[in-house]
């Protein structure tokens, strides 16, 4: 499917599938009730997919990527943006969007999948790199740090074009 405004799904349900990419093919069930037993995974790629997927999405938060600002200092991560005009009134609105991010980190050892919307966001960007990206960053950080997750890489700088991309999804 080329466009994918036509597709609906929740930020849960696009996180739970990026566990496909993050645990090597497999995924397993999601519950909001805390679980005493390891829950079993299903195989739904091969691991070697998985690992494809993730070295395509890592170059989208390179510096000539679609994400660059989910870039994180000392870890390598990967995502995807998304961009989606709101339907008002039937129609695909102009002037009101959806921006998405979903990344997974670090990309050596995946440990967290993280999505981030923001609903029609204000300002002079509303593509998901520009808006929902940086929120993810900021996530990532916090969340490796807090687990105390080893950095997986030596890129302390993060190069961050002066214009970001405005992607066209």
């Amino acid at each position: 499917m080329s466009f994918g405004q036509g597709i609906s799904m929740s930020l849960l349900q696009l996180a739970h599938a990026w566990l496909i990419f993050a645990r090597d093919g497999d995924v397993i069930p999601l519950s909001f009730q805390k679980v005493t037993e390891k829950p079993v995974g299903q195989q739904i790629i091969s691991a070697k997919t998985a690992a494809q997927m993730r070295t395509m999405v890592e170059s989208v938060v390179s510096p000539q990527g679609t994400a660059a600002q989910a870039q994180v200092a000392g870890y390598r991560v990967g995502g995807k943006t998304g961009t989606a005009q709101k339907v008002i009134n039937g129609r695909y609105s102009q002037t009101h969007y959806v921006g998405n991010f979903v990344g997974i980190a670090p990309m050596s050892n995946p440990r967290f999948v993280i999505a981030v919307m923001i609903d029609d966001p204000s300002g002079p960007f509303h593509t998901g790199g520009a808006v929902a990206a940086p929120t993810f960053a900021a996530l990532a950080a916090n969340a490796l740090r807090a687990a105390n997750v080893p950095p997986d890489s030596t890129v302390t700088d993060i190069i961050i074009p002066e214009h970001p991309l405005e992607e066209s999804n």
